[in-house]
């Protein structure tokens, strides 16, 4: 297709149809050398599924609605724009026919099923390209719809996928931005991009919020030609606009008022007829004034609207393609390790950080390290002010690597979530990722201590080395804290909240240490301590080192700190209990419908049923010979 300069919006499709395995009928599948993976057509082609919506409506549970008694009906090959005033409820609608919302009244069909009720096994079929771009900024453009293209197409082969990637930029035009940098392209091309990953499964039903958004004129007319194509090649397209000029490539108009209400739904040119006006702005302007009125002069002329007959409706939904667990963790690693090199002002601060705070440790007064200090000297705190620096050090370091990680690709996260990618493999390709490079910064940290201070002297009590086990301590302290920073960036709102957040963090990890300020046979505040990661890191490395015995002069005599194998295995455990406790609480906050404001109990547990029964990864393997649909799994007897 050509979304750039298209010559003609109705052009014939057969160009497309030559390059395209997905806009080729069923007749024509596309089959891997075994035979075994096909790429599936496009399930709104000729004969294709229809999008029904009846009776919709979304109200809060404080009682405020948000759309009300929504109805309309789009056709394989159709364009659809949504349009009304701010704060009619056009995204909200967009979210709900979607699947990213749960709808409080009516029904959204999608192929005879109910979208919500079976969205685990729809969820390949319908494509959302949300407001905010779904696209790593750092990445090019190839490479994220490479990485997408393994998410999305869990069956597909290496050459499959490299196909998919290879048609969706030739489709979209841009084959020419392949290897550009997503954060370098213009706001239509990175839109486009979005709508490529979207592209990627062949997806029956398309959803665009706002795509025009911020464009110039020219790019309106070439983003809504766009459009016309997508829909020719046989799918459904919906497309919520605040562009008006360009409606006449839509085959229908679904104009909310406010509140959410229906003031028109039909076709383009019988606008002026039914509204008495063909003035956008007298329209808008007499719908925001009145939009009870405006609803019921719609219901006058549309009659009553019939749910559609359940007979209609096909059998069960067919089943999507079993998740890959491992394959999910491994692909999201790699993106990840590309996503921390590919930020070249990131990469650098990762880099130098553990230098600067090894610098910093160098700084205490003293030549005596972590060995025995004399406490007649001047230099009788030096131990203890090592210990401290490295383990806040640590804490630091971990921190500062994640905490801006979760809330930065939210929005990337919730889509590739909605379209089969395991929360649980995310979370542990993150927290891998991050706890190696914590690893790393911790190597660097710990050698120029001990070049500069000189290595423990008391002797390992669990591992054999001292020096290997103040690494270990150090590292496992570091990892944790990265845990911590992934926590707080999952609450986090926005990128404001974060700077706050690890001013925090890293001011409680100082207090309640115990390093600096006594909170041992404190009541409340000792244990409060024990849910600080610093607390069990600097207790292992105090340990590891003997503070008791090399600072003479410390007041604190806190058992946690004895140089005994139990003691110090008791600390490390409790450390990476509190960082399993963590990954929890995050898995829990970023789980499919938790951030939902309509998810309720029942759908929550609804959704987790059926994720189960259609993703669990222990299910036998497929035989041999059965195909296997990129993007859905169909049954051998079903039809294309």
């Amino acid at each position: 297709m050509n979304l750039l300069t298209p010559p003609d919006l109705h052009a014939p499709l057969d160009a497309v149809e030559q390059a395209d395995p997905i806009v080729r009928g069923p007749e024509k599948p596309v089959e891997a050398q075994d035979d075994s993976v096909q790429l599936a057509p496009a399930p709104g082609g000729a004969g294709g599924d229809s999008l029904e919506v009846h009776g919709l409506g979304l109200t809060l549970a404080d009682g405020r609605r948000l759309l009300s008694d929504v109805s309309f009906s789009a056709r394989p090959g159709s364009l659809t724009a949504i349009i009304g005033p701010s704060g009619a409820g056009k995204s909200t609608l967009a979210k709900l026919v979607a699947g990213a919302l749960t709808p409080t009244a009516g029904e959204v069909c999608f192929g005879g099923h109910d979208l919500h009720t079976e969205y685990p096994a729809l969820r390949h079929r319908v494509g959302l390209v949300p407001q905010d771009d779904v696209v790593h900024h750092q990445l090019t453009v190839a490479a994220a719809l490479r990485y997408a293209a393994e998410l999305r197409l869990p069956q597909a082969s290496a050459q499959q996928q490299d196909a998919a990637v290879t048609r969706v930029l030739e489709e979209l035009e841009l084959t020419g931005h392949a290897h550009t940098r997503v954060d370098r392209l213009s706001g239509g091309q990175r839109k486009r991009a979005s709508v490529a990953m979207e592209l990627l499964t062949g997806p029956a039903l398309l959803i665009l919020d706002e795509p025009t958004t911020g464009l110039d004129p020219a790019l309106d007319r070439q983003v809504m030609a766009g459009l016309r194509r997508l829909a020719d090649a046989g799918r459904v397209v919906l497309v919520v606009t605040h562009c008006l000029t360009y409606l006449d490539v839509c085959d229908q108009v679904v104009f909310l008022a406010p509140g959410g209400k229906t003031a028109y739904c039909g076709p383009t040119h019988q606008i002026g007829a039914d509204l008495g006006s063909t003035d956008w702005a007298d329209l808008f302007a007499d719908v925001a004034a009145d939009p009870d009125a405006a609803h019921h002069a719609f219901l006058t002329r549309r009659g009553p609207h019939t749910r559609p007959p359940r007979s209609s409706r096909r059998g069960s939904a067919p089943r999507p393609a079993r998740c890959r667990l491992a394959r999910q963790v491994r692909t999201v690693a790699r993106r990840q390790v590309r996503l921390i090199a590919a930020d070249r002002g990131y990469f650098c601060f990762l880099a130098v950080l553990p230098f600067v705070l090894g610098a910093l440790t160098l700084l205490v007064p003293g030549h005596v390290g972590l060995g025995i200090a004399n406490p007649r000297g001047a230099d009788a705190d030096e131990p203890v002010q090592i210990v401290f620096l490295l383990s806040i050090g640590a804490v630091f370091m971990g921190t500062a690597l994640t905490i801006r990680d979760l809330v930065g690709e939210r929005s990337i996260f919730r889509r590739e979530q909605a379209v089969g990618l395991s929360a649980i493999a995310y979370l542990c390709a993150k927290i891998a990722v991050y706890a190696l490079t914590a690893a790393a910064q911790t190597a660097v940290l710990t050698t120029i201590v001990v070049l500069g201070k000189g290595a423990p002297t008391r002797g390992a009590v669990a591992v054999g080395n001292p020096l290997l086990e103040l690494y270990l301590t150090l590292a496992a302290t570091a990892a944790v804290a990265a845990v911590m920073g992934l926590a707080l960036s999952a609450v986090a709102k926005s990128q404001d909240q974060i700077l706050p957040m690890l001013v925090i963090s890293v001011m409680l990890s100082i207090v309640f240490c115990g390093g600096m300020i006594p909170v041992t046979g404190r009541p409340g505040l000792d244990q409060l301590s024990w849910a600080i990661p610093a607390r069990w890191g600097f207790a292992a490395t105090a340990s590891t080192a003997d503070l008791h015995t090399i600072a003479p002069l410390l007041q604190t005599k806190d058992t946690l700190w004895s140089h005994h194998n139990g003691w110090w295995l008791l600390d490390m455990t409790a450390l990476i209990l509190l960082g399993a406790i963590l990954a929890g609480c995050i898995h829990w906050r970023i789980r499919l419908g938790a951030m939902s404001p309509t998810r309720t109990p029942g759908t929550a547990r609804r959704w987790t049923r059926q994720l189960w029964a259609h993703h669990r990864c222990d299910r036998p393997r497929r035989r041999v010979g059965t195909p296997v649909v990129v993007g859905h799994l169909l049954p051998t007897n079903a039809s294309a």
